[in-house]
């Protein structure tokens, strides 16, 4: 236990790029720790850095139940150290520092809206009626601006965003039953039996667009954990190894035929 003890000390700036941590890891943030970490995901796979915890106020409970979480989010750049010095293996995070991007690159991708006004606007296009939900083209134009906006602020690049986007999209970012009863598939990514039954275990709020983006994300750090991991670890949005081919294939379970014509569609080519 000596290593903790702080005669050895290792500080750091590193930037956030996950601040959804799944069960267990509740108040941590993962980090790609400057001058440790390099920036790509080629190199250093989103999936093999460290969750950090963080550092609350005193004014804070200090115990489970009670008190905030960290609000830090992806891109933040932050300041901590390694609780276990040279062992570096205990990453803390103590705080965050000032950070202004004119503009960021997230503005240059998308336009300048904020979650919070997207949220709002994606509430009103929550479906009335379960059975039937077929979009207009403005309700499914603000909901694929929702959508990319969405995993971006989730710590995705943008050619993973882009392709989680696009996959939905061409199903029509349609939130309610694909079938006249429950036995037909269900929700923006077509759910059907067990992950039906997943999905609607996850929340009372089921029948909401922005609840099944929620849990869109849950089942990629859960249950389908290993389609996160290639969407996580590619650059490129087209091609074989594109994040467009690998929602569809992994995460959405496409068979041949299905891909064949979704590739149609959209721009699968080098």
């Amino acid at each position: 236990m000596l290593e903790y003890y702080g005669d050895s000390t290792r500080w750091f700036i590193a930037t956030v790029v996950n601040s959804t941590p799944p069960a267990g890891y509740e108040g941590r943030v993962k980090i790609r720790i400057h001058g440790l970490h390099s920036s790509s995901t080629q190199d250093i796979p989103e999936d093999h850095l460290p969750w950090a915890q963080c550092v609350l106020p005193t004014t804070e409970g200090g115990v489970s139940g009670i008190g905030k979480i960290p609000r830090v989010l992806p891109s933040a750049l932050v300041f901590g150290m390694f609780m276990d010095g040279k062992s570096s293996q205990t990453p803390i995070v103590l705080g965050s520092l000032p950070k202004i991007e004119s503009p960021s690159e997230i503005q240059k991708l998308t336009k300048q809206s904020s979650v919070e006004q997207g949220a709002v606007l994606a509430s009103t296009l929550d479906i009335k009626n379960a059975v039937l939900d077929v979009p207009d083209a403005t309700i499914k134009n603000n909901r694929i601006e929702f959508c990319l906006q969405f995993f971006l602020n989730l710590g995705y690049s943008y050619i993973q965003a882009k392709g989680i986007t696009e996959n939905l999209s061409q199903k029509g970012m349609v939130s309610g039953f694909r079938g006249e009863d429950e036995s037909g598939r269900f929700g923006v990514a077509e759910w059907s039996g067990e992950r039906f039954k997943n999905l609607k275990a996850f929340s009372e709020y089921f029948k909401r667009f922005t609840t099944q983006l929620e849990f869109i994300a849950f089942e990629l750090n859960g249950t389908q954990r290993s389609a996160n991991i290639r969407l996580l670890q590619t650059d490129r949005y087209s091609g074989e190894k594109g994040s467009l081919n690998i929602f569809a294939k992994y995460y959405l379970k496409l068979d041949l035929l299905q891909l064949e014509q979704l590739e149609s569609k959209g721009d699968y080519s080098e």
